[in-house]
């Protein structure tokens, strides 16, 4: 077995390191974010994964987390003072406007625009104040999957000093890289498409190395929501088989949205394949589309969307997405607060049991 080493980084399941000297520990503590001193700071097994994420994303470094809300938090926590404002531009995923609000009582204010396509650009522009500190984008975005312009983005914040962040969750690393296009952070839900099997909770940032050190110092080290070494080791699991796994969930997902885009009971399809008016981003920017989308349903109320649902026997019916199961939520508001997210919009996570199956389950539950 001499010279034999294991094909996936081994988990070190340990909270501390020894060291054979103690001018060797003091030095460690003094580049934490490279050393193994204290799992709070750096673990080998986890540095590997994030070493792997910051070469997809084409980024400098990365840091893992915990969670994609701790990556998103922390991030925040440490490249904004108070009197900054953040500019979400888009649909945005409810717990990071939360986190935004409570923000708040910090002196850290916010504001969301919802620009469409080529002409996202007027929209954004005009939101910014001199206080502005950040832009926040997702694109995809959250529900309705529309497209932003991230390189004129990136080129209008860099022209007046404020920070780009985008939440790359939906896309994942293999088809967007959104550094490359000119964003300075890219964040993850690695509990989604990345880890891929619903077994594993975590988050990822990604930027220069400059960064990512600034993160690390004021954010991952002391708000300690940090990855545990057993999910660092099946987000690398994940990683070995996203490739094959986004593939299929791409080519079904979009069948089953081209069938859907002509069934009788679906008045409407968001998904970025299917968006003519933003064909040009998406052949720009983006390398495909994953199996996440959403449809508008023929039902006169909420209760009768939520029956429709109830109906459905292979997708299952619970939040989060990008494992092997086809999963379906309610997307939309059934008090009526948001008009851009009707009572009857359904967000479907297209998964690996065939479309064909997959249709047949969509149609039995529409048809009645």
């Amino acid at each position: 077995m001499s010279g034999a080493e294991p094909v996936l980084p081994p988990i070190v399941q340990a909270s501390l390191f020894r060291h054979a000297r103690t001018a060797d520990l003091l030095d460690g503590l003094a580049h934490e974010s490279r050393r193994t001193v204290y799992s709070r700071g750096t673990n080998p097994g986890i540095r590997a994964l994030e070493t792997s994420l910051a070469a997809l994303e084409r980024a400098g470094d990365c840091r893992c987390f915990g969670s994609g809300m701790a990556a998103i938090a922390a991030t925040f926590f440490a490249v904004l003072d108070s009197g900054d404002h953040i500019l979400f531009a888009g649909d945005i995923y409810g717990p990071t406007l939360q986190l935004a609000t409570q923000l708040e009582r910090f002196g850290i204010t916010h504001s969301q625009v919802f620009p469409e396509g080529e002409s996202a650009l007027d929209t954004i522009e005009a939101a910014l104040t001199p206080a502005t500190r950040l832009i926040f984008v997702e694109s995809p975005g959250t529900m309705l999957f529309g497209l932003l312009p991230l390189e004129a983005i990136a080129r209008l914040a860099q022209s007046r000093n404020i920070l780009t962040a985008i939440d790359n969750t939906v896309a994942t690393p293999l088809l967007q890289k959104p550094i490359t296009l000119g964003f300075d952070i890219v964040l993850h839900s690695c509990s989604k498409y990345i880890g891929g099997h619903s077994d594993v909770i975590g988050g990822a940032v990604m930027a220069s190395e400059a960064l990512v050190q600034k993160i690390f110092e004021r954010g991952y080290m002391l708000l300690g929501g940090i990855q545990a070494p057993l999910d660092a080791f099946l987000l690398t699991r994940g990683l070995m088989t996203l490739p094959a796994r986004l593939k299929q969930h791409q080519a079904d997902g979009e069948i089953l949205a081209r069938a859907l885009a002509d069934h009788p009971r679906v008045r409407r399809v968001f998904h970025p394949a299917l968006d003519n008016t933003s064909a040009n981003l998406f052949e720009r920017q983006m390398r495909g589309h994953s199996g996440l989308f959403s449809i508008e349903i023929d039902a006169p109320d909420f209760d009768r969307v939520c029956a429709c649902l109830d109906r459905l026997k292979l997708f299952g019916r619970a939040v989060s997405w990008g494992g092997v199961e086809s999963l379906v939520i309610p997307a939309g508001r059934p008090d009526g607060r948001d008009p851009r997210r009707p009572f009857n919009l359904v967000r479907l996570s297209v998964g690996l049991e065939g479309p064909d199956k997959l249709l047949d389950d969509l149609d039995q539950a529409l048809g009645q």
